[in-house]
């Protein structure tokens, strides 16, 4: 179950996603757009230049050790040691995820004003941290698939479809259609149950999926 490698109990990271040290919003270079939201907080984004992105990064997987044959997933690293090097997790995907996880913030907690010391009105959502738990990746050749299940110990969970050559082969959820494609990164709340249907195409479909916090 990778997890960041840094100083701490859990392995967790925390940062305020978005900014610069100089508490400036971080250029969105990937064109990161949310296409969506619903009331049950699922939100849909866009990666627009995920094609420049796409054979790097399914590279970058391809070259992670992993596990094959985990619950019917053909490739996975999620049982692989947290330590070992992820090149798939660069700063591109760091990006993205910021961006992304920004966007959610601004969307969530973006009419709680305050006042600063000086009696400003300023925007609250910055006062909101996001903890990275984990992220891992899911290969799915044909005949493969995960069951229904939910993630634990986070508030967020996102997949990222970097490879989903059949849009009907995407993530199922009880009672929601999400209409994802590849290129697409979708947010929802960790508690939702949701699993991974049979892929019965011969092209292989590839998600990056990540639990996080916001607090």
């Amino acid at each position: 179950m990778p997890k960041i490698k840094v100083e701490s109990n859990f392995g967790d990271i925390e940062w305020n996603v978005g900014l610069n040290k100089n508490g400036v919003g971080k250029k969105n270079i990937w064109d990161c757009k949310l296409l969506s939201k619903t009331n049950n907080y699922f939100y849909l984004f866009n990666i627009g230049k995920h094609k420049q992105l796409k054979n790097k990064l399914l590279k970058n997987i391809k070259d992670t050790p992993f596990t094959e044959t985990y619950n019917n997933v053909s490739k996975t690293d999620w049982e692989i040691d947290c330590f070992l090097e992820r090149k798939y997790w660069d700063k591109n995907v760091i990006d993205i995820f910021e961006n992304c996880t920004d966007i959610l913030k601004k969307n969530l907690y973006g009419s709680l004003d305050i006042k600063d010391k000086t009696g400003r009105v300023v925007n609250n959502f910055n006062q909101f941290k996001t903890t990275l738990h984990n992220y891992w990746y899911h290969l799915y050749k044909k005949n493969s698939n995960y069951h229904w299940h939910t993630h634990g110990c986070s508030n967020f969970s996102a997949i990222y479809y970097i490879s989903l050559p059949e849009k009907k082969y995407k993530t199922q959820f009880l009672n929601m259609n999400m209409p994802v494609k590849e290129g697409d990164l979708l947010i929802f709340p960790s508690f939702l149950a949701h699993c991974s249907p049979i892929n019965k195409s011969n092209k292989e479909k590839v998600i990056l999926s990540i639990n996080f916090s916001i607090i």
